[in-house]
C-alpha cells in the first residue's frame, strides 16, 4: 500500500480565504519590524531584502502553495529573481496570482497542483520558497524529498513558516505564558483565549498546521539547514491574531500594547528557544542522498500516519492535556451557556459559525456532507 492507494489528500474548506482577513499579528508595522530583527538582525530588512544584499541572484525559482502570487512578485520587483513557476490548489488564488503577474509584466508560469498528490513541476530551480506553506502539507516527506529532486546542487531552499505544535495545540507553558500575558491588557482588548478544538479545525480547515512539528525534522533529512532563526509567536501569535478590538481601534490608541505584549513574546522566546512557533532558514541539497533503506522506512512511516489518520476520522496524534481537559469541561457546560459560547463564536468568526451551523444541520437531518475531492 502507498499513499497513492490510500487516495491521501488533505485541502482546505471552500470557504477558507487566506487572504481576506487583516487580523494576523504582522498586520502592525511593530510586529513585522520584530519579525525583521529576528530574521535579520535589522528591523527594516526583510528576509528577501537580505539575500539581495548579500549577492543573491536566482534564475527560476519555484513558490511552494504561492496562493495570489504576492511573494513571488516581490522577489521579482526587487530583481531577486528573473522567471517563478508559482503552484497552488485554487484555481481561483491561480487565476489573481496569473492576472497579477502579467499586468506587471512578470516571467511567471503557473500551474494547478494539489501537492499531496501530484508531481512537482519538472526542474531545475536555483531557489525553492515556503512560505507559509507547508505547515499545510500532509504529505510532508513525499513533498519535501521532491523539492530536494527539483532544486539545483548550488540551489537555495528558503523557510519562512510555522513550526509549532500541530494544529496550534500549544504546549501548557505556552498557554500560560500568553494567558498571563493577557491578564494585563485592558479588558477590552483582551484576546477571548479558548484553546483550538480539534473539531472544529478538522472541519473548518484540515490542512492548518497539520504536521508543523514535522517541517524540520523532516527537512533535515534532504538539506542542511543554514542561519536557523527562530522568530517567536508564543505570546504574539496567540493574543493578536484574531483579537479584532486590536484591529477596530487607531494604531496610535493600541500601539503600546501591542509592544507590551511583544516584549513579552520576546522574553518567552529567549528562555524558550526551542518553543518558537514561526522560524525562517535557508538550506541547501546534502551532499550526499539518503539510502534506499531510509527513503523506504519514511516513505512507510508517511503512509501508517495517513492511514491512521484516516481510520481516526483525521486525528493524528494523541490530544493534549489542555484538550482534553477543556473538551471535557465544555462537555459538561449547560446548554444556555453553550449557547451564549456559539454565539460568541458567530460573532467573531462569522465564517467558521456559518460552517458550523452548516454542519449540524446536515448532521441532524442524517445526510453525510460529501467530501471535496480533486
Amino acid at each position: 500500500m502507498n499513499l497513492n492507494d490510500l487516495n491521501i489528500t488533505t485541502v482546505p474548506s471552500l470557504d477558507v480565504d487566506y487572504y481576506q482577513s487583516i487580523s494576523y499579528w504582522n498586520h502592525f508595522e511593530l510586529v513585522y519590524r520584530r519579525l525583521n530583527r529576528r530574521a535579520t538582525g535589522d528591523e527594516d530588512t526583510f528576509w528577501y531584502q537580505e539575500l539581495l544584499a548579500a549577492g543573491h541572484r536566482f534564475e527560476r525559482a519555484l513558490i511552494l502553495n504561492c496562493g495570489n502570487g504576492w511573494v513571488e512578485r516581490e522577489l521579482v520587483r526587487i530583481g531577486l529573481v528573473r522567471k517563478v513557476v508559482g503552484i497552488d490548489i485554487s484555481d481561483d488564488l491561480l487565476e489573481q496570482a496569473r492576472s497579477a503577474a502579467s499586468e506587471l509584466g512578470i516571467e511567471a508560469e503557473y500551474v494547478r497542483i494539489d501537492v499531496n498528490v501530484d508531481p512537482m513541476p519538472a526542474g531545475d530551480f536555483d531557489l525553492i520558497v515556503n512560505h507559509a506553506a507547508s505547515h499545510h502539507v500532509s504529505a510532508i516527506d513525499r513533498v519535501t524529498r521532491q523539492l530536494a529532486d527539483r532544486l539545483s546542487s548550488d540551489g537555495l531552499f528558503v523557510n519562512w513558516d510555522y513550526i509549532g505544535p500541530h494544529r496550534n495545540q500549544y504546549t501548557a507553558q505556552q498557554w500560560e505564558a500568553a494567558w498571563l500575558v493577557n491578564a494585563e491588557l485592558p479588558v477590552n482588548l483582551r484576546q477571548e483565549m479558548r484553546y483550538p478544538d480539534i473539531g472544529t479545525m478538522l472541519a473548518v480547515d484540515p490542512t492548518e498546521a497539520v504536521h508543523s512539528e514535522l517541517i524540520v525534522s523532516t527537512l533535515e533529512r534532504y538539506f542542511d539547514i543554514v542561519n536557523f532563526r527562530p522568530l517567536g509567536g508564543a505570546v504574539g501569535y496567540l493574543l493578536l491574531t484574531h483579537n479584532l478590538p486590536f484591529y477596530e481601534r487607531p494604531v496610535e490608541l493600541v500601539e503600546d500594547w501591542v509592544r507590551l505584549v511583544m516584549d513579552a513574546d520576546e522574553r518567552f522566546l529567549e528562555s524558550n528557544p526551542d518553543q518558537s512557533l514561526f522560524a525562517y532558514f535557508m538550506a541547501r541539497k546534502k551532499n550526499v542522498a539518503p539510502s534506499a533503506h531510509d527513503l523506504r522506512s519514511w516513505t512507510a512511516d508517511e503512509e501508517r500516519r495517513e492511514g491512521t489518520a484516516m481510520s481516526s476520522g483525521g486525528e493524528y496524534y494523541p490530544r493534549t492535556m489542555l484538550a482534553t481537559m477543556l473538551r471535557a469541561r465544555e462537555a459538561s457546560v449547560e446548554p444556555t451557556n453553550a449557547h451564549g459560547w456559539r454565539q460568541s463564536l458567530g460573532a467573531r468568526l462569522p465564517r467558521i459559525a456559518r460552517i458550523y451551523h452548516f454542519l449540524r444541520s446536515r448532521i441532524r437531518q442524517d445526510v453525510a456532507v460529501p467530501a471535496r475531492r480533486i
